[in-house]
């Protein structure tokens, strides 16, 4: 049911269409990042609107969040309809593909909103995708009222690749569910834990390469995430594992957000071996449950203090060794890890969601 009534009738709250699926199984990283922005806006001062079919029952029966029921059929003419007619001030997180040209085509018949877009990716992430794709992308960042980058070098290099102004806006995370427990007691071998998504960009494959470099004495490997498109780099990885006796390395497939917080508190360090990255939102979530973490520098995530809450590394070599070195050094390990934990509280949603008030209220008031 569209939403008619005006900012008004509901005391001058801005009212925000938030363009995701608000399903309590969407792990997507873009759509939790929503939920958690939601559930903390002042509820004196904005009202949530999200779709969802089957809500995360955290939304349910709060005063300021508003579900919108998605049927099985024709979901995205429903979507298009608020798109376009919905009485909403900000369209947040809005989707560069068909349903955008179709708000373009129609706005002049319904409301035209504040559009907020967030570029979670470098530009170097956004010149690897198909080029329609990329197109779709940059012109919706031309056309927003607002763009807000995830980290200060995703915003250096869109400016630098395509001259796109953003604001800085940081990642959340939840830290009453990533919790740091003591680990003065863990002793070997060190559980090594990597979450991501089993797919080629993910480089899942480095994992099994330190496996084969660090024995099963030393270290366990346990990697979560489910597979993303073809099974078959999946199957690759088991069958490696498989002929080169690899028992010390586990996967454990997906699981939500407090399944992954729970062996982040089990396990000694984490791990995130793709290149291809803007924020990952786990490396935040590592580091709040005090696990030093191991990184590339390509994407240069602000989670990661080199040398302090852990390293940010150039090759597989250099990351090899700084593994072997948290693996056999226990104090400079709880020592990152308890600088991670104090590093993470900067990135607690609760602080963010504060710099996403700002950010709304400007681009009404400002435009």
């Amino acid at each position: 049911m569209l939403n008619r009534e005006s900012s008004r009738d509901t005391k001058g709250r801005i009212r925000i269409l938030f363009s995701i699926w608000a399903d309590a199984d969407n792990t997507n990283a873009q759509s939790l990042n929503a939920r958690d922005i939601a559930l903390r806006l002042n509820p004196k001062r904005f009202e949530s609107y999200l779709f969802a079919r089957r809500p995360d029952p955290r939304l349910l029966n709060k005063e300021s969040i508003h579900l919108i029921h998605l049927p099985p059929r024709l979901r995205s003419l429903v979507v298009a309809c608020h798109l376009v007619w919905g009485d909403y001030d900000i369209l947040f997180y809005p989707p560069h593909n068909l349903l955008m040209t179709w708000y373009r085509a129609l706005v002049w018949t319904g409301k035209r909103k504040k559009i907020i877009a967030t570029v979670e990716g470098t530009a170097q992430q956004i010149q690897a995708v198909p080029s329609a794709t990329r197109k779709r992308l940059l012109r919706l960042l031309s056309e927003a009222d607002t763009c807000c980058a995830l980290s200060p070098y995703i915003a250096d290099t869109m400016q630098q690749e395509f001259g796109l102004r953003t604001k800085v806006v940081p990642i959340g995370v939840d830290t009453a569910v990533f919790t740091p427990v003591d680990r003065a007691d863990h002793r070997p071998p060190i559980k090594v834990l990597c979450v991501g998504s089993l797919q080629p960009r993910k480089q899942i494959h480095l994992i099994l390469d330190l496996a084969q470099r660090i024995g099963p004495t030393e270290a366990e490997f346990h990697i979560i995430g489910n597979v993303i498109g073809s099974p078959a780099y999946r199957d690759s990885l088991l069958e490696r594992k498989a002929k080169e006796r690899l028992d010390h390395v586990y996967f454990h497939g997906g699981m939500p957000q407090r399944g992954v917080a729970q062996w982040m508190q089990r396990c000694d360090v984490f791990v995130l071996p793709s290149r291809l990255e803007g924020t990952p939102k786990v490396t935040y979530e590592a580091a709040a449950t005090g696990l030093p973490c191991i990184v590339f520098n390509d994407y240069q995530t602000p989670s990661v203090v080199d040398g302090v809450t852990g390293f940010q590394v150039k090759t597989f070599e250099e990351m090899l060794d700084r593994l072997r070195l948290l693996i056999e050094d226990r104090d400079l390990r709880l020592q990152m890890g308890m600088a991670a934990r104090e590093h993470a509280k900067n990135f607690d949603w609760d602080v963010v969601v504060k710099q996403w008030e700002r950010v709304f209220e400007d681009v009404v008031r400002n435009g």
